[in-house]
């Protein structure tokens, strides 16, 4: 008999899967400790199965025109605002999508598995920041992109701001950055 109901193998297997998706639920679950009594922004996906909640504002906001972006938004681009990962509240379960940015990172979107809605991504080349569609929050109102990017695979007809920073690729992370 094996101990536990596993078979040997899985003996370690087990606990190292259970420690892994705990410590992914303990980054995106519920986080009543860190949330303000009124969050900035709420929102959900179009079926109300997934959640979300932000404590704090964007720590930067910008309109991506990558070929990915424009296959996932289904128009030119895609409006998103990055927080701080430790103000950003997920409940329900998303699925991820993951593919190896031109500058070698992972970026994984997260949709609801049930009505598509896309709700967050996480790009290894910005650690502690999740970025989130602002079509998704209840009210993005106060939204303002920081910079456009990818702007060579811009189409003539989807107009963005030109007053902003523009770069043609994405542009390089800052000199402090730990990606740098």
């Amino acid at each position: 008999t094996h101990s536990e109901g596993y078979a040997p193998s899985c003996r370690i297997i087990m606990p190292l899967l259970s420690y892994t998706i705990a410590l992914f639920h303990s980054t995106f679950a519920e986080k009543e400790h860190s949330m303000h009594d009124t969050p900035f922004a709420t929102g959900c996906c179009r079926c109300g199965r997934i959640k979300i909640s932000i404590s704090d504002k964007p720590v930067m906001s910008s309109q991506c025109h990558c070929k990915d972006c424009q296959r996932l938004s289904g128009t030119g681009h895609f409006s998103l605002a990055f927080f701080e990962e430790e103000s950003v509240t997920i409940t329900g379960e998303a699925k991820g999508y993951t593919v190896i940015t031109d500058r070698g990172n992972r970026n994984t979107r997260y949709f609801c598995p049930e009505c598509g809605s896309r709700m967050y991504g996480i790009n290894t080349g910005r650690p502690g920041k999740i970025a989130v569609p602002v079509g998704c929050l209840d009210d993005h109102s106060w939204y303002q992109p920081d910079v456009v990017v990818y702007t060579r695979m811009r189409e003539d007809w989807d107009i963005t701001r030109t007053d902003i920073p523009n770069f043609e690729e994405m542009p390089p992370p800052p000199p402090d950055s730990p990606t740098a």
